[in-house]
């Protein structure tokens, strides 16, 4: 009982600190993260240094972005968005998301890049190093695999890996057992349905 209360007492601070800079629009972007994942992701990103670069793999309607690029503004940082926009994988149905995307991250355009095709692909031409990588494109196990092995060798030594639906998806978690946990310099921590580490 107390540790719960605690629990929610942090995120809770994190909550209002969010709201008192004025992202609080952000709240409003459909998304299948929880409230404390969302801030998760603001939390972590502002604990990267000054001019970090974030890279985001998958990011459908906006919300995750927008916690993202509220941390990239605090560090005078950029995101980078890479996605299809085409909805692939989503339970909904595939759909072009486009528009909504970036009507929902229009406060935050100024910090965010996008990058508009298969992840894979992007990752050939993407030249900087990375301080916060946050994947949540598409969990099969193949594909997750892929993006894994596309882009890491962009993170920076000690940067951050954040990987969401651990908690369900069989892929994430075999890809988290056989190439993140061997590459990983703290034991990883997971909250709700989502793993993150120090690489």
């Amino acid at each position: 009982m107390l540790e719960n209360m605690l629990f929610r007492l942090r995120w809770f601070k994190e909550k209002i600190d969010f709201k008192l800079k004025g992202f609080g629009d952000s709240w409003k972007v459909f998304t299948h993260l929880t409230v404390e994942e969302r801030l998760l992701l603001y939390h972590l990103g502002k604990k990267r240094p000054q001019g970090a670069v974030f890279v985001e793999i998958g990011s459908y309607l906006g919300a995750s972005s927008c916690f993202l690029a509220a941390a990239a503004h605090e560090r005078e940082g950029v995101l980078h968005c890479v996605d299809t926009w085409n909805n692939e994988g989503m339970t909904e149905g595939q759909r072009d998301t486009w528009g909504e995307f970036c009507q929902n991250t229009l406060p935050f355009s100024d910090k965010i890049m996008t990058h508009r095709g298969k992840s894979i692909e992007i990752a050939k031409m993407f030249k900087s190093k990375i301080d916060l990588l946050f994947v949540d494109g598409d969990h099969n196990y193949e594909m997750c695999k892929a993006d894994m092995e596309a882009w890491l060798p962009h993170l920076k030594k000690g940067g951050i890996l954040i990987m969401h639906d651990y908690g369900w998806a069989d892929g994430v978690r075999k890809v988290v057992d056989e190439i993140v946990k061997q590459k990983q310099t703290d034991n990883g921590q997971v909250m709700q349905n989502t793993y993150w580490t120090t690489l």
